[in-house]
Formats: C-alpha cells, sequence, structure tokens
C-alpha cells in the first residue's frame, strides 16, 4: 500500500511538472539573441540581424497547434514536449519531425537549441 501511494504521489509530481512546462511554452515568442555568435562567421551574423533577430516567431497555442514565421515563411503545424519536458517536438504536414531542445524555459524567456544555432526568445505580452 505504501509503495502505491509513493507511485501515485510520482505521477502526480511528474504531471504537475509537465503542465508548468506545458503552460510557460504556450504564447507567442520572438527571438531576440544568439547565444553561440562567436562561432558564426560574418556573413552568418548579417543573416542573423536581417532574417531572424526581432523578425522570427513561433507561437504555441494550448489545443497542440503552432504558428511560426521563419525567414520570410508563415509555418502551422502541431507540437508537444517530450515527456522529460527538455525537447519540443514540431510536426509540420508534409515535411520532417523537427526537435528543439530547451536550454532554458522561464515566463518570459526561452532559449531553444535550433540545429547548430542557440537562441534565446522573448514572450510577447
Amino acid at each position: 500500500m505504501k509503495k502505491l501511494l509513493i507511485l501515485l504521489l510520482f505521477v502526480c509530481i511528474s504531471n504537475t511538472a509537465f503542465s508548468q512546462s506545458n503552460e510557460l511554452i504556450v504564447g507567442k515568442w520572438t527571438f531576440k539573441d544568439a547565444y553561440n555568435k562567436d562561432k558564426i562567421d560574418e556573413a552568418g551574423l548579417a543573416m542573423l540581424q536581417s532574417e531572424i533577430i526581432n523578425k522570427m516567431t513561433f507561437t504555441f497555442n494550448h489545443n497542440g497547434e503552432f504558428e511560426a514565421y521563419m525567414m520570410g515563411e508563415n509555418q502551422k503545424g502541431k507540437w508537444e514536449l517530450t515527456k522529460d519536458s527538455k525537447k519540443i517536438i514540431l510536426k509540420i504536414p508534409q515535411e520532417t519531425t523537427t526537435e528543439l531542445t530547451i536550454l532554458k524555459l522561464t515566463e518570459k524567456e526561452l532559449a531553444l537549441k535550433l540545429g547548430l544555432g542557440e537562441f534565446l526568445m522573448t514572450k510577447n505580452i
């Protein structure tokens, strides 16, 4: 009986942590900075400023859908968190599934690793 209660408590805590991460991600996020600028060449830095910073956005909705504006194009699809809340999985119709690693998540900041880039985003309120 004691083991069952401990197991139920663990499941409740895990679900609460997952729900909190899920709720923190919901909203519109704008790319504000790159963490690893020292590894980007001049052409890459120019593109970062012209195409990404203050221009690229992700909007994560409660219903598991997302919208993104990236490189001058709109994208739509489904999103979900992994069970450990360390990655966001993006599912875009007719494209491969993409995983974004969460480096930081607070009420106002979301840092993601996208391929080789590491980006800081802020939540639009």
